[in-house]
């Protein structure tokens, strides 16, 4: 969408990623296969992802014997 100034507004154009950081930063914890669902991805691009942000120091992959979590821990 465009402004009135004429410029870009960022905030219509969103990627997955940016649906799953919003969603991340939002619940500040989630099961890596509800995200998937709430999202509309496949548990294999969450986990991904996650993997990516976790080495950039925003999340922190959680694994226990029944789920996988993932915790936000960037600002």
């Amino acid at each position: 969408m465009v402004n009135e100034v004429g410029e870009i507004d960022d905030t219509f154009i969103t990627t997955g990623i940016d649906r799953f950081i919003r969603l991340l930063h939002q619940k500040r914890r989630i099961k890596l296969n509800d995200a998937s669902k709430e999202l509309d991805i496949s548990p294999d691009t969450i986990e991904y992802w996650s993997c990516i942000l976790e080495t950039n120091g925003l999340v922190k992959i959680v694994y226990s014997l029944t789920a996988i979590h993932i915790e936000w821990t960037g600002t």
